[in-house]
C-alpha cells in the first residue's frame, strides 16, 4: 500500500512519536495465512450463485488482510469482493428453495466448508464451517470438491 503525504502546508502531528514529512510512504502489508483468509473469506455471503474453482495468491489474501483491518463495512466488503470474484466461476441457480450444497472445500484434515447455493446467495452452512474429518456421505454426494493443503 502506498500514501502520499501532499505538501501543503501543514504536518501531521497526531502522532508525537513520527512526524510525517511531505512526500511518498510504502506501508508493507503481509498476506493473511492461508487458513485465516479462507476462514475470513467464508464467513461472509455472497450475492449470486458462485464455485470457488483456485484458491488465493498471495496477493489476494493481502486483500484480505486488508479487509480485516478496514475502517468501514464497504471497504472491507470492497476487498473481499474482488477477491471472491476473482477465485469463483458463476453456476446455474438453485431449482428449488431449500438450501442447496454445490461444493464441499476442505483445507488439509482441520476444516471443511460445505458451499450452499441459498436463496440469493452463496454462504457456507453452518457459519464457520466444519472442524475435522467429515466424511462425503455426511454431507450428501457432491460432484464438486476443492482440497486445500495448508502451507507448510
Amino acid at each position: 500500500m502506498k500514501t502520499r503525504i501532499s505538501a501543503d502546508g501543514w504536518l501531521d502531528l497526531s502522532d508525537r512519536k513520527r512526524v510525517r514529512m511531505p512526500g511518498s510512504y510504502d506501508h508493507k502489508v503481509e498476506p493473511a495465512p492461508e487458513a485465516e483468509a479462507l476462514a475470513f473469506l467464508l464467513s461472509h455471503s455472497f450475492p449470486g450463485h458462485r464455485v470457488i474453482v483456485r484458491s488465493m495468491t498471495i496477493p489476494e489474501r493481502t486483500k484480505i488482510r486488508m479487509a480485516m483491518w478496514a475502517d468501514s463495512v464497504g471497504e472491507r466488503m470492497s476487498h473481499i469482493d474482488r477477491v471472491w470474484r476473482n477465485i469463483t466461476e458463476p453456476v446455474n441457480p438453485p431449482t428449488s428453495d431449500q438450501p442447496e450444497l454445490v461444493q464441499v472445500v476442505r483445507y488439509g484434515d482441520q476444516w471443511i466448508y460445505p458451499v450452499y447455493l441459498d436463496g440469493s446467495v452463496t454462504r457456507v452452512l453452518p457459519h464457520g464451517g466444519i472442524r475435522g474429518k467429515t466424511s462425503s456421505k455426511e454431507l450428501k454426494s457432491v460432484e464438486r470438491q476443492l482440497e486445500l493443503q495448508p502451507d507448510e
